[in-house]
């Protein structure tokens, strides 16, 4: 359920900067691998930065 609720941010945010879709395309896999990537990590077991709303506000 994080995953989907920080996909769903980001879409938001690529929604009110339409002229960033291109760069949105290119970063959502990208991001999503990180997230997956710090998951699996034990320190991003710790930190878990990547649910952190600030995710969803810089792009």
């Amino acid at each position: 359920m994080k995953q989907f609720n920080r996909d769903l941010c980001i879409n938001r945010n690529n929604h009110q900067k339409p002229t960033f879709h291109p760069l949105g395309d290119f970063l959502n896999p990208a991001l999503a691998l990180l997230g997956q990537g710090l998951k699996k990590s034990p320190i991003g077991q710790k930190l878990d930065f990547a649910n952190h709303p600030y995710l969803c506000k810089g792009l």
